[in-house]
C-alpha cells in the first residue's frame, strides 16, 4: 500500500508541474507602452472574437484539477486512518477510484483544450496578416534551413520544433517561423523563435547581424563560417553600439544594409531589448530570437495576456518589415 501511495504522489506531482507550474509563455516581456497602435487595433479585434468554447473547457479543467487534489487528500487521510487501524483498507479504494476517474477526465479535456487553443492562436496570427497561418507542428526541411544558416560552430544533437507560423509575406515570399529547441550533447544551444523567408532573387554574400549581448560568445558572433567573415563597421554610430555585422563581402553587405534598415534594426532592439540574429545569404533570410516559447497551452491564468500576444506581434511584424525593406533593395542585385 505504501508503494501505491508513493506512485500516486509522484504522478499527481507530475501533473501539477506539467500543466500548472510549467511556464505558459515566454518569460520575455515587452513594454506595452512601446507597442505601436496597430497592435492595439489587432488585439481589440482579437478580444472581440467568440472564445466561449475554450473558456468553458478552461472552467472544466480547473474543476477537474480541484477534484483531483481533493480526491488525493481524501485518499491520503483515509490511508492514514487505515494505517492506524481506525478504518478498513477497503475504504481507501473509494477516493482512489474517484482520483483515477478525475485524472482520466482531466487528460481527455486537456487534449480538447489544446486543439481549441491552436485555433485561438491561429485567429490572432491571421489578424496580424491574413496571408499567415498557424499549426502546432514543425514544417518540412526546418532543421535543414537552420543548419544552412550557420548560426553556431556547433555539432547539434537534437532539434525539436513546433508552433509553426507559415504563409507568405506581403511581397509573396514564403514565410516560416516556429518555436525550436536545439541542443548539443552537453548544452541547450538555443530555445526560441527561428524563421526562414525564401526570396525570389539571390544575395551574393553571407552576412550576419548580432545584437551586442551575443558577442561575448565567439560561436554566436561568427559561427561555422568564421574563417570567411569579417566585422564590418557600419556608417551609423548608434547602430554599431548595439548591433554588429559580419560578412564575407563588405560591399554587398553595405549595399543591402541601407540606412533605413540600420535605423529600423537599432530602434527595434533599443525599444524591446530582444536578442536576435539575422543571416541573409543566397535567396534566404534566416533569423532567430532568444525569447523561449511563445505558445504553451495552459488553463491556469489569463489565456489572452496582452504582453504575451504583444511579443508575438512585434516578432512577426519585425520579420515581415525587414523582408519588405530587403526586397526594396533587391533591384540592386542580379541573379
Amino acid at each position: 500500500m505504501l508503494i501505491l501511495e508513493i506512485l500516486i504522489i509522484l504522478f499527481v506531482g507530475f501533473l501539477v508541474f506539467k500543466f500548472i507550474l510549467m511556464p505558459k509563455f515566454s518569460t520575455k516581456k515587452v513594454d506595452i507602452s512601446e507597442i505601436p497602435q496597430e497592435f492595439e487595433d489587432v488585439y481589440n479585434k482579437f478580444k472581440a472574437l467568440d472564445f466561449s468554447e475554450i473558456n468553458e473547457k478552461k472552467k472544466k479543467l480547473v474543476f477537474y484539477c480541484i477534484a483531483i487534489v481533493i480526491s488525493f487528500i481524501a485518499f491520503l487521510m483515509i490511508f492514514i486512518f487505515t494505517y492506524l487501524k481506525s478504518l478498513k483498507l477497503g475504504f481507501s479504494l473509494i477516493p482512489l477510484i474517484f482520483l483515477a476517474v478525475f485524472i482520466v477526465l482531466f487528460l481527455l479535456e486537456f487534449k480538447k483544450f489544446k486543439l481549441l487553443y491552436t485555433n485561438v492562436v491561429r485567429r490572432f496570427i491571421q489578424l496580424i496578416n491574413p496571408n499567415l497561418n498557424y499549426n502546432n507542428t514543425s514544417f518540412t526541411n526546418e532543421e535543414k534551413y537552420y543548419q544552412s544558416a550557420c548560426f553556431d560552430d556547433l555539432q547539434l544533437n537534437s532539434f525539436i520544433a513546433k508552433d509553426t507560423i507559415s504563409g507568405q509575406s506581403n511581397d509573396n515570399y514564403k514565410f516560416y517561423a516556429s518555436n525550436i529547441s536545439v541542443t548539443t550533447t552537453t548544452e541547450n544551444v538555443f530555445n526560441g523563435i527561428f524563421s526562414t523567408v525564401i526570396l525570389d532573387k539571390n544575395i551574393p554574400s553571407y552576412t550576419k547581424i548580432n545584437t551586442e549581448n551575443l558577442e561575448y560568445i565567439t560561436t554566436y558572433a561568427l559561427g561555422a563560417t568564421n574563417s570567411y567573415l569579417k566585422y564590418i563597421e557600419m556608417d551609423n554610430a548608434d547602430f554599431n553600439k548595439v548591433l554588429h555585422v559580419y560578412s564575407n563581402d563588405r560591399l554587398n553587405a553595405t549595399e543591402i544594409l541601407t540606412s533605413d534598415i540600420l535605423d529600423y534594426l537599432c530602434e527595434f532592439y533599443n525599444k524591446y531589448h530582444v536578442n536576435f540574429q539575422i543571416v541573409f545569404t543566397g535567396n534566404y533570410v534566416y533569423s532567430r530570437f532568444f525569447i523561449t516559447q511563445l505558445f504553451v497551452p495552459s488553463f491556469i491564468g489569463n489565456l489572452f495576456n496582452k504582453s504575451n500576444f504583444a511579443l508575438c506581434y512585434v516578432i512577426i511584424t519585425f520579420i515581415i518589415e525587414i523582408i519588405e525593406k530587403l526586397s526594396n533593395n533587391m533591384s540592386n542585385f542580379e541573379e
